[in-house]
């Protein structure tokens, strides 16, 4: 779906102009197109050229040299299929190799602490619902984190109550060191590390 004079620079931004983004990937992925294809193409070409071939000679003998002419006119076309070939599987490879990129760079990105960050596919990619997982991951990330943050938050100021307090009853100032203890035993305990 192409843009319309009113479309975002959002949404301007997310258009691939390169068509190889991720060169191994899309050339593995167009070498098995192409290597499948080829195959095919081959072992049909030869089965249709050879059942002719007989049929022909033993038919109307006669019409074998206009066969051997046409051999050119085959080749020519095996060529033009051939690169027709190509060009559709360099497409097919891009439609999933560009999401793959972009979920490579969101890595990333997330792994660098942005979490914040949601991977932003185009319509009409491949892996959209990776993509709602992926993003859905972050988020709860974000939401483990962020609960890790306040209660940071929480602890500091009351850390700092304490230094005040500190002279005046030691007592209390136990049990309160005894719960913040508590407290950050719990901090990052949703992550497996």
């Amino acid at each position: 779906m192409e843009p319309g004079p009113s479309a975002s620079a959002a949404d301007k931004k997310f258009q691939r102009r390169t068509v190889l983004v991720k060169k191994s990937l899309q050339f593995k992925y167009i070498a098995v197109i192409f290597v499948s294809v080829v195959m095919a193409l081959i072992l049909m070409g030869l089965d249709l050229y050879y059942t002719l071939y007989k049929l022909i000679l033993l038919d109307n003998p006669s019409l074998v040299p206009l066969l051997h002419r046409a051999h050119s006119v085959f080749l020519v076309r095996i060529v033009l299929y051939l690169a027709i070939i190509f060009v559709v599987a360099l497409f097919i490879s891009h439609r999933l190799a560009g999401p793959i990129f972009r979920f490579e760079r969101s890595a990333q990105e997330v792994g660098s602490g942005n979490l914040t960050h949601r991977v932003s596919l185009r319509t009409g990619d491949d892996l959209l619902e990776l993509q709602e997982e992926f993003n859905a991951m972050v988020s709860s990330l974000q939401s483990l984190v962020q609960k890790d943050r306040n209660l940071v938050t929480r602890l500091s100021s009351r850390l700092e109550a304490l230094q005040k307090q500190l002279p005046s009853d030691p007592v209390s100032l136990r049990d309160e060191l005894k719960s913040l203890q508590a407290e950050l035993d719990h901090l990052t305990s949703a992550f497996k590390v």
